[in-house]
């Protein structure tokens, strides 16, 4: 029998028990669809029972205020968060979501209850994706991904509770991860291309797409050869560049005679949410190209199919150590090139030639504190005022890639 000693109270609905396993007094109540039970943590009946019938009176309360009776598991609740958002906010940002949570956050989580997630509980998560990141790809994890990991559950908290799955809310902060991983320098290792770094880029990058017959392989350089430029031209991020369908770019060509004002714009979904962006005339040409190279090879170019459906990580890097510009050095500092370096060319190039950074920050979706502090911090600005100025032509940045 599972009471060895039971009281009714208030018609029945709270129940005061004794368990075989345990000395002290229990409530069970049922409420809201479900059973309810909780520890008078006492052996005294007296006590238990003023301290369970408070308890009782504390549910009916909330229930009538209609505030959270049941504490739900984490994960179904971020299961409905994201079905929620697929809903009201589709985008890539909620894709990204949810392949966060089915790789990440779910298995930390497990079967926690909601309203047990503390700051304790956030803290342990970060050591845990820090150690888990370290194991899996022997290397140390960035911070950014650890911030972006953070905001993702600071958003789902929110969420839970103004839904009222929550008694207290739970303010989630980025500060946090300074607490795990200590506070690092916000120095950014990673560097732009010059222009005749680019042009040395781009001329390789010719070099081996002719020098190879093999279909599959002279295809893959080729399409590198055009994401090179459309991301230099664009100034995306690599994942709003891959993001990308061609539904979402638009040809701007109708009465303009000059190939250099020839440009594309850009539905962009990513990091920050979405935004239009307009590129310069290499976008427009780059995709221009991909289209024939992607016709020619019979794959798909309808609206909704993905313009950058390859990844390019290991060609690029073979065309970086091949040209010797994938790391190069300034000052006591070694810095490294990435598919990441071309947004911080685009960036870079366009403080050199003196555009509004505020315009700058719009288009690119960050802040003129971002680009004034990380993307322009190792411009040499004298060195290349000059080369720029005499970036005007479509000839001279190579877009048909041969």
């Amino acid at each position: 029998m599972y009471y060895i000693e039971q009281h009714k109270f208030f018609d029945d609905r709270l129940t005061i028990f004794k368990k075989k396993v345990s000395q002290n007094w229990y409530g069970r109540v049922w409420i809201d669809g479900r059973g309810k039970e909780k520890s008078s943590k006492t052996r005294n009946f007296k006590t238990a029972k003023s301290i369970l019938q408070e308890w009782y009176r504390d549910l009916q309360h909330s229930f009538k205020r209609k505030e959270p009776i049941h504490d739900i598991q984490f994960n179904k609740l971020f299961k409905e968060y994201i079905t929620e958002r697929k809903n009201n906010k589709k985008g890539a940002y909620t894709k990204n979501i949810e392949i966060t949570f089915g790789a990440v956050i779910k298995t930390f989580f497990h079967n926690r209850k909601i309203n047990s997630i503390s700051k304790k509980t956030i803290l342990e998560f970060i050591r845990y994706r820090v150690e888990k990141f370290r194991k899996d790809r022997k290397r140390e994890i960035s911070i950014h991904t650890i911030i972006q990991d953070i905001m993702m559950i600071s958003g789902f908290m929110t969420w839970v509770y103004e839904s009222n799955y929550r008694l207290k809310r739970l303010q989630v902060s980025k500060k946090w991860i300074d607490e795990v991983m200590g506070k690092k320098s916000k120095d950014t290792l990673r560097t732009y291309f010059t222009i005749d770094e680019y042009d040395r880029l781009l001329k390789v990058s010719r070099k081996r797409i002719n020098e190879t017959e093999h279909p599959r392989i002279k295809f893959r350089r080729e399409f590198l050869h055009q994401f090179i430029i459309f991301m230099v031209h664009s100034g995306l991020r690599t994942g709003e560049c891959y993001n990308l369908c061609f539904e979402d770019a638009k040809f701007v060509d109708e009465g303009i005679r000059r190939s250099n004002k020839k440009h594309l714009i850009l539905n962009v979904s990513g990091k920050t949410g979405a935004r239009e962006v307009v590129t310069l005339f290499g976008s427009y040409f780059a995709l221009k190209k991909i289209i024939t190279i992607k016709e020619k090879r019979k794959q798909k170019t309808a609206a909704k199919s993905k313009i950058f459906n390859h990844k390019f990580r290991k060609g690029l890097n073979n065309l970086l150590r091949e040209t010797g510009l994938k790391t190069t050095k300034f000052g006591d500092k070694h810095l490294t090139r990435d598919s990441k370096s071309f947004r911080s060319t685009y960036i870079s190039w366009g403080v050199i030639r003196g555009e509004n950074i505020k315009a700058l920050a719009l288009n690119c979706g960050t802040s003129p504190k971002v680009i004034q502090d990380f993307y322009t911090k190792y411009i040499d600005i004298q060195n290349f005022k000059k080369q720029l100025s005499e970036i005007s032509n479509v000839d001279k940045l190579h877009q048909n890639g041969y």
